[in-house]
């Protein structure tokens, strides 16, 4: 019965090693360049490329905005200035809490895309570590069952920090960056051409608006005059725009609302869930047979008590 032990402790020998061996390639980052080798690469140069391209987007179109929203309070302390006029104020101040709702959109956009970065890259940094930890739990959980096999509540609580470290690796190598993949992808066919549209309107707002300074003059009745027809422009100009101003804003705040949450958290969320409820359909397989297997033992017991 020693001699059997024996044995079966030693054929267990191969796989320790070559867990062992997992663990060090693992927390030296060589098992990356395999991912990499699968396509992981270009995923992670595609999420990259989208990245950088939506924040230098949003970055245009912030400072857009931001022109479009300077101009608007000029004109409208101008106004008040020269002489306030109800219908031009209403309408300077409807306008201006547009843009100012388009620009915080646009600001926490740019933010939200720059801080996606970061999480990309500090999951490379971090993944291969949490993968070298989840297959030493792995081997300690083999070691468990193995050499204590009565030790079961420790085995479950081993089991059950392999599969968070589980959940947290297979997160950091595929869940972060596929939810990015598809976000691009859903941008790309849903939310780019209207994002595209309302800055490229917006911008001409800009340069029709407030693009050409307004000429010196000698006198300031001259330069008051100047000012007075500016805002008349504006004024007309607003009127003339209202409806499609507010559509090229509501696109915008809708297309940036959808590509830095709702297409990135929605996939992120989508795939979690699949990955958890994985993990957890493996671990309740595993709880059904080690509670067959303490029944049986049991059982066992109760036989070899009573005959």
């Amino acid at each position: 019965m020693s001699t059997m032990s024996i044995i079966r402790k030693i054929k267990h020998l191969p796989l320790i090693a070559l867990l062992l061996i997992l663990i060090y390639l693992a927390g030296g980052g060589h098992i990356d360049r395999y991912f990499e080798m699968c396509g992981m690469h270009k995923i992670t140069t595609s999420n990259e490329k989208y990245l950088q391209q939506s924040f230098d987007k949003a970055l245009d179109g912030f400072l857009v905005l931001s022109g479009i929203k300077m101009g608007l309070a000029v004109v409208e302390g101008s106004e008040v200035g020269i002489g306030f006029n109800l219908e031009i104020g209403d309408l300077v101040q409807a306008a201006y809490d547009y843009v100012d709702l388009a620009w915080h959109t646009v600001l926490v956009g740019a933010v939200v895309l720059l801080m996606t970065r970061y999480m990309l890259q500090a999951a490379a940094l971090f993944d291969h570590w949490c993968l070298a930890v989840m297959v030493f739990i792995i081997l300690l959980l083999l070691i468990a069952k193995w050499l204590l096999p009565n030790f079961r509540r420790g085995v479950l609580f081993i089991k059950g920090l392999g599969i968070f470290m589980s959940v947290l690796t297979v997160t950091l190598y595929l869940v972060l960056p596929l939810s990015i993949t598809g976000a691009a992808f859903l941008s790309k066919k849903i939310t780019a051409p209207s994002i595209h549209e309302a800055q490229k309107e917006l911008e001409e707002v800009q340069n029709e608006l407030f693009g050409e300074k307004t000429p010196k003059r000698a006198d300031l009745l001259s330069k008051v005059k100047a000012v007075k027809e500016r805002i008349d422009f504006v004024a007309g100009y607003l009127k003339e725009k209202t409806r499609d101003l507010t559509i090229w804003i509501i696109k915008l705040i809708a297309g940036y609302v959808f590509d830095c949450i709702v297409f990135p958290v929605g996939l992120f969320v989508l795939l979690f869930w699949l990955t958890k409820v994985v993990a957890k359909y493996l671990f309740d397989v595993k709880q059904r047979q080690t509670f067959r297997e303490d029944l049986e033992e049991i059982f066992k017991k109760y036989r070899s008590f009573h005959y």
